[in-house]
């Protein structure tokens, strides 16, 4: 099912009669937080990359060419795709607008799919900018969600990233906290992979303080982020180097095994869900770090208004039932999922403003660049605004 409806017959566009009653009041384009954006610790575009698969149509492009799209629009925030995609708590869904409607997107069950494509298509994520001769050298202690989250946004930026973790394989909670039934070996290694590829430095079985300490940490580099996450405290202790600094030293427990394919503990909800926030807290200190070094400052503009589902046309999208949690998930059941994603608070044109208006205000622009308003030929009436399902025009 698409994301419009089907229009039956031509809309007659007239202009008004003269003499009209004429408002001061003028349309507007005021883009809203959809509520999954807002609720994500990621703040990933969710609203962006289903409508990115629901329109692939529209757009020219194949469900592949959609799906690639897609995780390329998810890694902007988040490098784990297909493991997210698996062990968030989504409060995406638990907020999604379309929950007044007939249930929510199912947004986790098409984030793990999508992630799963890349990694089956063996797709690669390349970096923002180019490395530099001169790139400011960072290190990393931690290999886990928040260590990688930070050292892929920071690579991606250019910056020469080493990554020192006490343990034999990175991955930190991932790895040693959560059964593989949970997050396949596999997966885990092609995200992590995907992340070291960006030519990442990678460090493991390195204990600071045994095998590299504190001061040569200082020397070497220009910037040290301690990432060490849910690591058991009996590992890493703080004493008195002695040069009188501190330093951390310790052994890795006598043994620390992958979790394999056992029941989840009363503990593991918990691990679950604080590894979105890991992620998301891996790059807010990227962001912070590479602001520091670049001299800019870290102050961002305040985010739109969340749009809520009374500010919504419910009625104008159709009912579509969600695609069904047990089976697995084919790829026409993600593009029909995705399809039910309301855009809220976005122009999806779907030329309802168009077709209501009777002054000929809104121009067709270029696919994706929606509308242009001829405010000199508005007289007001405000039907656009009335007509918008998705909140996106105001009239002022």
């Amino acid at each position: 099912m698409g994301l419009f409806k089907e229009v039956k017959k031509p809309v007659i566009r007239s202009a008004a009669a003269s003499g009209a009653d004429v408002s001061p009041r003028r349309p507007v384009y005021v883009a809203k937080t959809a509520p999954c954006i807002h609720s994500c610790p990621s703040g990933t575009d969710v609203r962006g990359w289903l409508v990115t698969l629901a329109q692939h149509q529209a757009y020219g492009r194949t469900p592949a060419q959609a799906f690639e799209q897609a995780w390329h629009r998810i890694l902007e925030r988040n490098p784990f795709p297909a493991i997210c995609g698996r062990v968030c708590q989504h409060p995406c869904e638990l907020n999604c607008n379309r929950r007044a409607k007939d249930g929510p997107v199912a947004v986790n069950k098409l984030e793990q799919f999508v992630g799963d494509f890349a990694i089956a298509g063996g797709l690669r994520v390349g970096p923002i900018a180019e490395q530099k001769a001169d790139a400011a050298r960072i290190a990393i202690v931690g290999a886990g969600p928040a260590g990688l989250s930070a050292a892929y946004h920071l690579a991606r930026k250019g910056f020469k990233v080493t990554v020192i973790d006490a343990a034999p394989l990175p991955g930190g909670m991932m790895r040693y906290r959560i059964p593989r039934a949970v997050i396949p070996a596999d997966v885990l290694d092609a995200e992590i992979g995907n992340i070291l590829g960006l030519g990442i430095e990678l460090r493991a079985g390195c204990v600071v303080g045994r095998d590299v300490s504190l001061e040569e940490l200082r020397r070497s580099y220009c910037v040290v982020f301690f990432a060490m996450g849910l690591q058991k405290t009996a590992q890493l202790e703080l004493r008195a180097g002695e040069d009188g600094n501190a330093a951390l030293v310790g052994e890795l427990p006598a043994e620390l095994p992958e979790i394999p394919d056992e029941e989840a503990t009363e503990a593991l909800p918990r691990v679950l869900n604080t590894v979105s926030v890991a992620i998301a807290q891996g790059r807010a200190v990227a962001e912070a770090i590479a602001a520091h070094l670049e001299g800019g400052g870290t102050a961002r503009a305040a985010a739109p208004t969340v749009i809520r589902s009374e500010k919504l046309k419910l009625d104008w999208y159709p009912s579509a039932r969600p695609v069904a949690n047990s089976a697995p998930l084919t790829e026409a059941d993600v593009l029909a999922e995705a399809a039910r994603c309301m855009s809220c608070g976005m122009c999806m044109d779907c030329e309802t403003c168009w077709m209501y208006c009777s002054k000929n205000c809104f121009a067709k622009l270029p696919k994706g660049e929606h509308y242009k308003i001829k405010i000199d030929l508005c007289n007001g009436c405000g039907k656009c605004e009335e007509s918008c399902p998705c909140g996106y025009i105001e009239m002022n």
